[in-house]
């Protein structure tokens, strides 16, 4: 073998090259030899013919040339191979170096993740009542529960890790294989619909990113997937631990269709338990739903949600997380059979908030506007989608009771058919960009007697208040067909709201206005303790037992008339309120001074007063706006706690989602507004409206009760305010469009009175006594003048005798002097006047009488009762008498003589008298 056999052969070709030369070399001289030799030959052998000779020289020219055609053709072939490979490399190179460069770019815009990035930020807030159950939820667009992986079922969370991501606890945030497998598949399709997300991946984009399908998001999550579980792994201690957070994150983000966000939601929707209960099938149905929600929610498709389930069944079983028994069973189990598919809390009806939960929302918004300087949109996102634990002061039973009286249709009396429509909007000027003055809210109301009325009176509002630059925020339209009431409950020792109804029967729905809360009426008589004698008997210028003289009077033109159109005279303080006379009620407000009134209504909480109810009409109730339901309930609460106000108060504590204290209402300020000895004389008094005035049928059997009656003009609204010594609570009647209230016949008392009934005997509370403070004692009255009475005061002729009522120890008032009206009188028994000498004395009788210096004698009925007489001491008779005898002796003239008449009492008229409709003056 020659040496040029053992050389290598070079990578560029070379050699071949080179041998191909030498052996065309070797050729021609072989050629060249056998043209000699020819030569030689042909002048001894026979030889060829010339042409032959001629042939084959031009066959090998010709193959010459087809030789050096293709050698030439190779190499120009070469040099552009060459060229195209540089080309070739440098677009790689290029490429490559884009992508890499894309790749760096999109990392580089990708902020550094913390791993409180990932934790869901909407999540459903609970409400519990004062016993601390859970008795509703709130959410926003999501509803979504957090819980701890510990209270999932482990068939959830293996049924979600085995159908979503089988490598779960392999990978390190991203799966190599998976992606593979989703490249390949995306090449066939030509699209980006196989991802290969892992469950961190997920979590990334639910929590982080957005679901744009995008090389850029891809790559995103990517990163980002595998610098939490590296983040996690240091933060946790281990892979173990980072994988349990990652898998707790998941199960609770996501989206299982509804609205529902989280395994623990919807446990409780489609199934009516919690995610710790979950039965394996169960678990599967709900692992399904995930990767395409609106085609697998077991409500939605049954057919195929039951396929999906099988599915995962299936993937269950091949990887080990259940025996065949296990997969068996739960493939037998019919789950479809039993979907709840609601929230707990939702019940008959267009309502999934009752009207106290409403409320107290409502508050904590305010509070949180307040307190946390929040906008009114950051803390309706925060209460609905913050996952706030909320305790409220709700009483449940209480609240059960009082919404149960407001649908029985056989307490209330019937309507007149007509329809009362309540329409809410809210208008948005697109022209003003100040965004606390750009939005303006109406009410608007009318009545109607068809849907179709109702439905063109929305369209009218509309017309009136949008256009092009005012636009429509939210609306909200109530629709009455009956007589409405509304009714709050509280605890006045601590200002906790125990029950609330804002609407009567079924609540149409939420945040609908809400009559206990929202609608400001007319409150009638009611207003009188509170504008009138709590501010007289607080600043001490009147009592329980002091005289105010009821009469016609006028105030600015302004004439009052008692509801029953008598007067009486001389009256006490405490037959004012339990006979509800409204002309005490102005005379009493007048002499306090409607500056002093005005203040004591403010510091009984109302905030819809203003200046213009400094008017003696506030002592009737006529306000100019009107006060709340639960205003007025509040400020009798004071009384009825002792003076001391408590602003009504929903809650008590809010925590935050993680645990932390956000509102604390467990230390309310307080403020006094009645010293303890004026609530208690306002209880005492308004017993008696209870035993023996104008609310008997509120009386529960058994059970201290205090409270008074209202009624506006022409029965509009109806009220009642009463307390015993354990709650307060109040209560209005009427229709939302005003008009009169037609056969009412006390509804109003009957329904208070059965809640109330109903809630003390259910809760087992004892009678006990209003407790009665120091500082106070009893004095005794003129029954006529007011003053300390003298001997003569016990014979008045008409029975304003004397009487005794309570008195603080350091009241002044009235008693600082005694009576001088009382004066003994001679007056004929034939015509009533003073007798005169002409009179026999068996036609004379000596009476005590109350008269004042106009001659007017005080008490005096209209109607003269049978067996008295129709006295006059201004004249003197002038009869001319026969027979009898005339003593020329009788005075004549007021005496000092204690003699009465037969018939006398030594006490204020009784309540027979009071109410007779004889009795009075007109």
């Amino acid at each position: 073998m020659s040496e040029s056999q053992h050389r290598r052969r070079p990578p560029d070709g070379s050699e071949s090259r080179s041998n191909s030369a030498s052996r065309r070399s070797s050729s021609s001289g072989r050629s060249s030899s056998s043209g000699r030799s020819s030569s030689t030959g042909r002048s001894s052998s026979t030889g060829r013919s010339s042409s032959q000779r001629t042939n084959r020289s031009s066959s090998r020219n010709t193959s010459a040339k087809k030789r050096r055609k293709r050698r030439k053709k190779r190499t120009v072939s070469g040099k552009i191979g060459k060229v195209l490979l540089v080309v070739a490399v440098v677009i790689g190179f290029a490429v490559a170096g884009a992508v890499l460069g894309t790749v760096f770019g999109i990392l580089q815009s990708t902020d550094m993740l913390n791993t409180s990035d990932v934790m869901p930020d909407s999540y459903t807030s609970v409400i519990y009542d004062a016993d601390g159950e859970a008795v509703d939820k709130l959410h926003g667009s999501e509803n979504r529960e957090y819980v701890k992986l510990s209270a999932i079922t482990k068939n959830m969370q293996n049924a979600v890790v085995a159908i979503e991501d089988a490598r779960f606890y392999e990978h390190n945030g991203i799966d190599i294989r998976g992606i593979m497998r989703a490249m390949v598949e995306n090449i066939k399709t030509m699209s980006f619909s196989q991802g290969a997300s892992t469950l961190t991946q997920q979590v990334i984009k639910n929590e982080v990113l957005t679901n744009e399908k995008s090389i850029t998001r891809k790559i995103k999550e990517q990163y980002l997937a595998v610098s939490l579980e590296n983040a996690l792994e240091k933060q946790l201690g281990s892979k173990e631990e980072a994988k349990k957070y990652i898998l707790e994150l998941y199960l609770n983000t996501l989206a299982l269709h509804h609205g529902l966000h989280g395994v623990e939601s919807a446990a409780q929707y489609y199934f009516g338990k919690h995610a710790s209960e979950l039965t394996l099938a169960e678990s599967a149905c709900i692992a399904g739903i995930t990767k395409n929600p609106s085609k697998y929610a077991p409500d939605v498709n049954e057919e195929e949600s039951r396929d999906r389930q099988l599915t995962v069944l299936k993937k269950m079983l091949e990887l080990g997380y259940i025996t065949q028994e296990e997969h068996d069973a739960a493939v037998a189990e019919d789950v479809y059979g039993h979907l709840v598919c609601k929230e707990k809390q939702e019940e008959e009806g267009n309502a999934k908030h009752n009207w106290f939960v409403e409320a107290a929302v409502q508050q904590i918004k305010e509070d949180l506007v307040e307190k946390k300087n929040m906008t009114e949109a950051q803390a309706s996102n925060l209460i609905y989608s913050g996952g706030l634990q909320i305790h409220t002061t709700m009483d449940s039973s209480m609240q059960e009771t009082a919404e149960a009286a407001m649908k029985n249709d056989n307490l209330f009396p019937a309507g007149d058919g007509s329809l009362d429509v309540t329409y809410l909007i809210s208008v948005l000027d697109t022209e003003n960009p100040d965004e606390s003055s750009n939005q303006s809210h109406y009410e608007k109301k009318t009545t109607a007697t068809s849907q179709e009325e109702v439905d063109a009176f929305v369209e009218s509002v509309k017309e009136e208040l949008l256009d092009d630059t005012h636009t429509l925020v939210l609306d909200n339209l109530t629709v009455s067909k009956s007589l409405q009431a509304a009714m709050v409950i509280m605890d006045q020792s601590n200002g906790e709201v125990k029950a609330l109804v804002g609407g009567r029967g079924e609540k149409p729905g939420d945040s609908v206005f809400n009559r206990a809360t929202q609608a400001l009426r007319q409150q009638g008589s009611t207003m009188k303790p509170l504008a009138a004698y709590a501010p007289a008997i607080d600043t001490g210028k009147l009592m329980p037992g002091s005289i105010i003289v009821d009469e016609p009077v006028t105030y600015g033109g302004w004439s009052p008339k008692n509801w029953d159109g008598k007067y009486i005279g001389p009256t006490t303080v405490r037959q004012g309120i339990w006979h509800s006379m409204n002309v005490l009620a102005v005379k009493t407000f007048m002499m306090v001074g409607a500056d002093t009134a005005y203040q004591y209504l403010l510091d009984f909480g109302f905030t819809t007063i203003d200046e213009r109810d400094k008017a003696a009409t506030t002592a009737l109730g006529g306000l100019t706006q009107g006060v709340s339901v639960l205003e007025e309930t509040a400020a009798y609460a004071t009384i009825a706690n002792g003076g001391t106000y408590y602003e009504p108060m929903f809650y008590t504590v809010v925590y935050d989602h993680d645990g932390n204290v956000l509102l604390d209402n467990s230390d309310q300020e307080t403020h006094r507004v009645l010293k303890e000895t004026t609530a208690f004389l306002l209880t005492d008094m308004m017993r008696d409206v209870i035993t023996k005035g104008t609310g008997t049928q509120a009386a529960i059997s058994g059970m201290n009760v205090a409270g008074k009656t209202g009624t506006t003009n022409e029965t509009i609204d109806l009220t009642f305010y009463g307390y015993t010594p354990y709650y307060t609570a109040g209560i209005w009647m009427g229709y939302d469009t005003q008009k009169e209230i037609k056969n009412a016949n006390n509804a109003h008392l009957r329904i208070w009175k059965t809640v109330m009934t109903e809630i003390h005997y259910d809760q087992g509370l004892k009678n006990k006594e209003f407790e009665k403070p120091d500082g106070l004692t009893t004095r005794s009255y003129c029954s006529a003048t007011g003053l300390t009475p003298t001997e003569l005061c016990n014979s008045d002729y008409y029975g304003y005798g004397t009487h005794s009522d309570y008195v603080t120890t350091d009241f002044k008032g009235d008693s600082s002097g005694t009576c001088t009206m009382h004066k003994s009188y001679i007056v004929c028994t034939e015509s009533g006047k003073i007798a005169s000498p002409n009179c026999p004395t068996d036609s004379t009788m000596q009476v005590v009488l109350a008269v004042d210096s106009s001659g007017n004698i005080k008490g005096k009925p209209t109607t003269i009762p049978e067996g008295k007489l129709d006295i006059n001491v201004n004249e003197t008779c002038n009869l001319s008498h026969t027979g009898g005898t005339t003593d020329p002796n009788q005075p004549t003239t007021p005496a000092d003589s204690t003699t009465s008449d037969p018939g006398y009492s030594d006490q204020i008229p009784d309540d027979d008298m009071w109410n007779n409709n004889d009795f009075g003056i007109q």
